[in-house]
């Protein structure tokens, strides 16, 4: 009987996924307004039991053709971005300082998300979950790796996002051919992964340049991290616009405007290198493009009927074979 109330019917789905995105934003107040005044295990009750509504509708829509609907993906989506504070406050029951997370704190919250969005992505073919999940995981083992070795810098960090990134890219890959969507997602993910890079180093740029009598900005990025963020964005909208998949091209364009932004504003005034690079790149890659065309050998003439190869006769074409029997006469 709970099950036939939980089910969205589908043609009521975009009106409940709508509700359920307004329900995430004022949960979202509540926690910013209330968080003083509430308790952690009232947090805990509305928060955990918002995220199981949500999951739960989004898990008992039907798919459509063996693909999730759109209002269906909204449900699931908003359950996991709902899951995730939850999480973070029975940490805080548990004794975690939400203040200023711990590592370790991370870990086990972030695999807990993984685990519920990559349940969903499997068992609903649900391909943004999948992102959820690959994001999660990302974060896991970043945090484990400051829970255990102390990097202590970001520089160290950049590298493990750059392997997570490639075996993002090995992962999707591995599917393009049996799951395009999911594919895709995890070309996202990796391009998120990168756009954590130049993010980093811009906030870099922009909190020293706040700073009074800070002295200059320096480099906010080494050359090779800048020139993998590069070909990251000409890559992913290369990749975009070949599938057409809007996703991996808007992020291919985040990371080129990342990309200019520190270039630029952690730079010297000079045209070394960047810019000579590139403006010689972009105006020798368009003369390329424009360079005089040789001819076009002329077209070949049509076969005549009767003579075209089996290879190009449609159904419609008639065709005749004629045998000549060389055999040899037999005597009787």
């Amino acid at each position: 009987m709970l099950d036939q109330l939980l089910r969205p019917p589908p043609h009521r789905g975009p009106l409940i996924a709508a509700g359920a995105v307004v329900l995430a934003a004022g949960l979202a107040l509540l926690e910013l307004r209330m968080s003083a005044r509430l308790g952690a295990g009232v947090h805990l009750l509305v928060l955990a039991a918002s995220a199981a509504l949500l999951l739960w509708l989004g898990w008992q829509a039907p798919n459509e053709d063996g693909r999730p609907p759109a209002y269906q993906s909204v449900l699931l989506v908003t359950g996991l971005v709902v899951l995730y504070p939850a999480l973070l406050r029975l940490a805080d029951i548990l004794g975690a300082d939400l203040g200023d997370l711990a590592p370790g704190t991370v870990v086990w919250t972030s695999l807990l998300e993984a685990a519920a969005a990559i349940a969903v992505a499997i068992r609903r073919r649900s391909a943004v979950a999948g992102l959820i999940g690959a994001a999660a995981l990302g974060a896991a083992f970043l945090a484990a790796i400051d829970w255990l070795f102390d990097p202590g810098s970001f520089a160290s960090f950049r590298w493990l996002l750059a392997l997570i990134a490639l075996a993002l890219v090995l992962a999707s890959l591995a599917v393009r051919a049996s799951r395009p969507r999911q594919a895709e997602l995890l070309v996202d993910a990796a391009a998120l992964a990168i756009l954590a890079i130049g993010l980093q180093a811009f906030l870099t740029v922009v909190i020293a340049s706040l700073i009074p009598f800070g002295g200059p900005v320096g480099e906010a990025l080494p050359n090779l991290w800048e020139a993998v963020l590069l070909g990251a964005g000409c890559g992913l909208i290369a990749f975009g616009a070949a599938e057409r998949a809007p996703g991996p091209a808007w992020l291919g364009a985040a990371n080129l405007l990342t990309f200019v932004a520190v270039a630029g504003l952690g730079a010297d005034e000079t045209l070394e290198w960047w810019p000579l690079v590139l403006l010689a790149l972009g105006a020798g890659t368009i003369a390329a493009g424009l360079r005089p065309r040789d001819p076009l050998p002329p077209r070949p003439d049509g076969y005549r009927p009767g003579e075209q190869p089996l290879a190009a006769c449609s159904d419609e074409d008639e065709v005749v074979l004629r045998v000549r029997d060389e055999s040899p006469p037999t005597t009787r």
